[in-house]
């Protein structure tokens, strides 16, 4: 039951899409406001994170550089980051 649910939800995507380049479909789908911002945001963030990590930096001072990056306060990034840490 669950997977014909999803399939009917993947139908209204592609169908908002149409045969759009990946770029322009994935803006559309944006506009018409059938993308979770908040979660690519936070996704964003803990990528930004791993990367600055795996650059050597230490995860407080990665997630302080990540916070000026985004514009946002470092308590957002850090809860962000610790959220999409669980999802995964």
């Amino acid at each position: 039951m669950k997977k014909q649910i999803e399939n009917r939800f993947a139908e209204v995507l592609l169908d908002t899409i149409g045969n759009l380049p990946p770029r322009e479909a994935i803006e559309k789908l944006m506009t018409a406001g059938l993308v979770d911002i908040r979660a690519c945001e936070r996704q964003a963030i803990y990528n930004e994170v791993r990367r600055a990590e795996r650059a050597g930096i230490h995860r407080c001072e990665a997630l302080e550089q990540t916070a000026e990056q985004f514009c946002c306060s470092y308590e957002k990034a850090r809860n962000a980051f610790y959220k999409q840490l669980r999802a995964l």
